[in-house]
């Protein structure tokens, strides 16, 4: 029920989001990238994939996706694609891994998003690409 609660709030609040609110979730072209240690920063997405203190709300990334739940089939296909929550959300009909995690942090994490340059950022999204969406694919 709470996870029912929470997307009901995300969708309420961004629904009507203009191009100015939505330029937030797309990385501007001279935007750095952090870079560092891809076996460091898996380690690092993996801490912050199961740590609930991550966001506001009390909720791991984790939470909502143990065993692959709360994922849809699209989530088999490679980055971007859609992505229910985020259209829903925004109207993107398309968004990468990076942009699917910023979403996250909002709503339902409750959050800020990360700065784009940000070790978290970087961290997360190499986790759900490499190690949660593989994951996803070869048990579903």
């Amino acid at each position: 029920m709470k996870l029912k609660i929470l997307a009901l709030i995300a969708v309420i609040g961004l629904a009507g989001c203009n191009d100015e609110e939505l330029n937030k979730f797309v990385r501007q072209a001279d935007s750095p990238v952090y870079s560092g240690d891809r076996s460091d920063l898996l380690a690092y997405g993996q801490q912050l994939w199961n740590d609930p203190s991550l966001g506001n709300s009390g909720l791991a990334c984790a939470t909502c996706h143990a065993g692959g739940t709360a994922f849809n089939d699209s989530f088999k296909q490679p980055y971007p694609h859609l992505v229910a929550m985020a259209e829903d959300m925004s109207g993107l009909t398309s968004i990468d891994a990076e942009q699917m995690v910023q979403f996250c942090m909002l709503q339902p994490m409750q959050a800020d998003m990360f700065a784009w340059d940000s070790k978290e950022l970087a961290a997360l999204t190499l986790y759900v690409e490499k190690v949660v969406q593989v994951e996803f694919i070869n048990q579903h």
